[in-house]
């Protein structure tokens, strides 16, 4: 905790303006957007109000209770794409949301930010083009020419999405700290059918692919003053993909193994991604 108030101090006072002498710090202001890699849907099911389906166990809020942020906001939405963060309200179901970017002020301190993967080849290419069907299939995904064109289409075309809207974010909170959290971790080096349905050579060709996807959130990082955070890499590294065991991974495979969306984090990732940015934060 100490730790955490340091940070806190240090966001206020490194970026984003300085408190008057003999002034306490306001505390950090907080604002996550994004798809459902952010809102974290299945996790504490109780715990969504709507069809944006937002858990209160999901990185930003265990962010924003790590660093006892002053003020917290958390518009992240399953299935949100690039425009619905920008200028494009998302309806699902009854659940109409603004673009989550309404909730940026000038003011804001802290912006987290998990888009890009809606809209891109991901599906195409993991699903259609890679999948084994039966434990003994490999698919030579990564040998596929069509595949490798469908990869380089897809990345080309959500870079200048993604820089859109880091962009649009760094205008509307010129002095905020804005944290990017990049794609990958929920294939690993292996594969392990059913629940991860690669064979081995083409799971290590996904998590490569993911490397180069991500390059675009790098690229939007550096050229608007951002932060990447690479929980694909920490994730696959570290031993923490899906085919671990279930007290060690941070992504759900086809069939979960605890409370999460199929392919997507579960607490544990949810906690590593909150861990990890709180680690980036100035001390």
């Amino acid at each position: 905790m100490v730790a955490a108030a340091s940070a806190v101090l240090a966001l206020l006072t490194s970026g984003t303006g300085v408190a008057a002498a003999g002034e306490a710090p306001a505390g950090i202001k907080y604002v996550a957007l994004g798809d459902s890699r952010a809102a974290g849907p299945f996790i504490d099911t109780r715990s969504h109000r709507d069809f944006c389906m937002r858990s209160d166990q999901n990185y930003p809020s265990k962010l924003a209770r790590m660093i006892g942020a002053a003020s917290f906001t958390d518009v992240t939405c399953i299935a949100a794409r690039t425009e619905n963060i920008v200028d494009r309200p998302q309806q699902l179901g009854p659940t109409v949301s603004q673009p989550q970017i309404d909730a940026v002020t000038p003011d804001t301190d802290l912006v987290t930010i998990s888009i890009g993967g809606v809209g891109s080849n991901h599906v195409v290419i993991t699903r259609e083009g890679c999948m084994a069907w039966t434990p003994d299939t490999d698919r030579h995904c990564r040998d596929n020419p069509d595949i490798e064109q469908k990869a380089v289409e897809g990345i080309a075309t959500a870079g200048p999405k993604v820089d859109r809207v880091i962009g649009a974010i760094r205008a509307k909170a010129p002095h905020a700290r804005i944290v990017i959290i990049g794609h990958g971790g929920a294939i690993g080096n292996r594969g392990c059918w059913p629940s991860v349905p690669y064979s081995d050579e083409d799971a290590k060709w996904l998590v490569g692919y993911f490397d180069r996807f991500n390059q675009i959130y790098r690229d939007a990082a550096a050229h608007h003053g951002a932060t990447f955070v690479d929980i694909g890499r920490a994730a696959v590294d570290g031993g923490h993909d899906p085919c671990a065991a279930p007290q060690d991974k941070w992504f759900e495979g086809l069939i979960p193994t605890s409370e999460a969306q199929p392919i997507h984090f579960n607490e544990r990732g949810m906690q590593a991604v909150a861990d990890m940015i709180a680690a980036d934060l100035p001390r």
